[in-house]
């Protein structure tokens, strides 16, 4: 599927804590638990930025050999609080911090990223 649809289930992050990230050599892994034994997760390979809750971005999608560092750690430990969706170009998390990930359908010929809510609905974008 290419663009991010309207319908996107996001709603079933709203709560969840962001866990864990993964960085490995083509995707950022983000796993989000609720309730115990409950989980979710949403694999990145295309763009994606963090900014801070006065909308000064922090970080974003990068070759490894170009940067540093990652910042990802901010969001660490946060609580989904609300998601927006900009269909067919992206979607946002927004954490209990004011802090905002946003996740862009940037690619028309490779998977971008993928989004595997508790309730089992995969979606490939």
């Amino acid at each position: 599927m290419h663009g991010v649809p309207v319908d996107l289930p996001l709603a079933s992050f709203v709560g969840f804590t962001l866990d864990s990230i993964c960085l490995t050599q083509f995707q950022v892994l983000f796993h989000f638990s609720g309730e115990p034994g409950v989980s979710s997760r949403i694999s990145v390979e295309g763009g994606w930025d963090l900014r801070d809750s006065a909308g000064t971005e922090i970080d974003h999608d990068q070759e490894h050999f170009d940067r540093q560092q990652y910042k990802l750690h901010f969001i660490l430990g946060r609580t989904v609080s609300s998601f927006s969706i900009d269909a067919p170009r992206s979607f946002q998390l927004v954490f209990d911090s004011g802090h905002r990930l946003t996740i862009y359908d940037d690619n028309t010929h490779y998977e971008t990223f993928s989004v595997h809510p508790a309730s089992g609905a995969e979606i490939y974008v």
